[in-house]
């Protein structure tokens, strides 16, 4: 009677160890409630309701897209953040997520793992997504002529709250640039390499729109500056610097400097030379002239070689999953530092991670201690556990509870041994 019972248990998966359907410990998800999310693009520093959060960390996980070629409208940008910093070495600390809209819809994200964005393709935009807000932004990035009238607003407009030094435009300088979602502008005067105010174009920084950029002279110091302003209200006028032999940046001088205009074009073609301008000064008490000329590189997005490429393995630094014992949730309202929490010791965590795949499931609990939760955490994902223990003769048993699940799990006698390898300054 009792094995015919015995099997009974087993056809419906009722006992994991008689070759039923085995529960699993470990089962890391998206912890919402771990994170902060703000808007970049707005004004205002309130942070977005927990389901922001859900729909950011789904993105960008499956597999990447290697290149974005068609015009887009680029939405809002919004930045995760882990509420509580668990490592100093944690990549997925912080996550940006840019919106996008093409002939498919995009999400780029950026994060520590690689200094590449990641491309993913998405279903539908999320609700808080507001189409108003959208940006144009082309292929590549567009260039032309500036006006006279708008040279002339910004010379008759008052910049002495913003910048020390007056602006005085050399006329018939601007030239209006709309820049495309990713890569970068180099700007040579001659043989010389210099910085262009729109140096570096990521996805986030879509939003500028299109930047009005003239040239600026200082007669007694002799120095020429780059004067930008966006349609999304950034602002500089800063000296224009050429990079030296020992490579350092430094303030070019040009003495009786001269301008020409000289642009055609009306795209940047990638890997193409396009002249802007003629410098014309003096130099070693002769009149020389240079070139200056813009070179567009189309940024690249991060696939999953160049991820893996980037990640250098350090056995010294941890890299998750990290194993927490806590008094109370990772919220960010307490410190993650002792006394509140304790961190498993050590970098490989192999072993801890095993205790916890072997526990089998149980129908009870222990008592909780000082430290009554415990949280894995690795990547964007991880688990909390309630944390208890039962004190017998010569062990202590160890117990976990899965609350989402109403499952509780307790760890084999090697298992608890080596839970408390991992945390010696619990008291068993």
């Amino acid at each position: 009677m009792m094995k015919r019972f015995l099997f009974t248990l087993c056809t419906v998966g009722i006992l994991s160890g008689c070759g039923g359907e085995e529960v699993e410990v470990v089962k890391l998800d998206h912890m919402p409630s771990q994170w902060d999310v703000r808007d970049m693009n707005s004004n205002s520093f309130t942070v977005g309701p927990e389901t922001w959060a859900s729909d950011l960390l789904n993105t960008c996980t499956g597999a990447p897209i290697s290149q974005i070629n068609e015009d887009v409208t680029v939405y809002h940008t919004y930045v995760l953040n882990r509420k509580a910093m668990i490592s100093d070495y944690d990549a997925h600390a912080y996550k940006f997520v840019t919106y996008v809209e093409g002939d498919k819809n995009y999400a780029i994200c950026q994060d520590g793992s690689s200094p590449e964005p990641r491309v993913g393709l998405i279903k539908k935009f999320p609700s808080f997504i507001n189409a108003s807000n959208g940006v144009t932004v082309p292929s590549v990035p567009t260039i032309e002529i500036g006006t006279r009238e708008q040279e002339e607003s910004i010379m008759e407009s008052d910049y002495s709250a913003i910048f020390e030094v007056p602006i005085n435009l050399i006329e018939e300088t601007m030239i209006q640039v709309t820049p495309s979602l990713n890569g970068y502008i180099d700007l040579n005067i001659g043989e010389d390499r210099a910085i262009f105010p729109v140096s570096r174009i990521e996805p986030y920084d879509a939003q500028m729109g299109t930047v009005k950029i003239a040239l600026g002279y200082n007669e007694q110091s002799k120095e020429a500056y780059f004067f930008a302003e966006s349609e999304g209200g950034f602002t500089s006028y800063d000296p224009l610097v050429t990079m030296t032999e020992n490579d350092h940046w430094q303030t070019k001088r040009f003495e009786g400097l001269q301008v020409k205009r000289v642009l055609q074009e009306d795209k940047l073609k990638p890997g193409v030379e396009t002249p802007i301008y003629t410098f014309s000064f003096i130099e070693d008490g002769e009149r020389v002239t240079a070139d200056v000329r813009l070179t567009y590189e189309a940024g690249k997005f991060a696939m999953d070689e160049s991820i893996e490429a980037d990640i250098e393995p350090n056995m010294n630094v941890p890299s998750g999953p990290f194993v927490f014992v806590h008094k109370s949730p990772l919220n960010g309202e307490v410190s993650i530092h002792y006394p509140n929490v304790l961190r498993a010791a050590g970098t490989d965590m192999s072993d801890l991670m095993n205790a916890f795949e072997e526990a089998e499931p149980v129908d009870q609990t222990g008592e909780t201690g000082d430290y009554p939760l415990l949280t894995i955490i690795e990547g964007w994902k991880g688990q909390e556990f309630q944390l208890s223990f039962k004190k017998r003769s010569k062990k202590v048993d160890v117990y976990v509870t899965d609350e989402s699940r109403d499952q509780t799990f307790k760890l084999s006698s090697a298992g608890a041994e080596t839970f408390f390898s991992y945390f010696p300054d619990l008291d068993e």
